[in-house]
């Protein structure tokens, strides 16, 4: 792939989801601790949603 190529797709963005990603996962913890997955994606979005207000 060209650098064009990446450019236009939005992989220069990566960095930006890559240290996000990091951040999010010092500050509130790697792991989960809902057992289904409707309570699993609730507590994820939770935890991105105090990280974003921590931030």
């Amino acid at each position: 792939m060209t650098e064009a190529n990446l450019k236009k797709s939005g992989y220069t963005k990566r960095w930006k989801v890559e240290s996000f990603m990091s951040g999010l996962k010092r500050t509130v913890g790697s792991t989960l601790s809902a057992r289904k997955p409707t309570a699993m994606m609730t507590e994820a979005a939770l935890k991105v949603l105090t990280y974003a207000l921590r931030r």
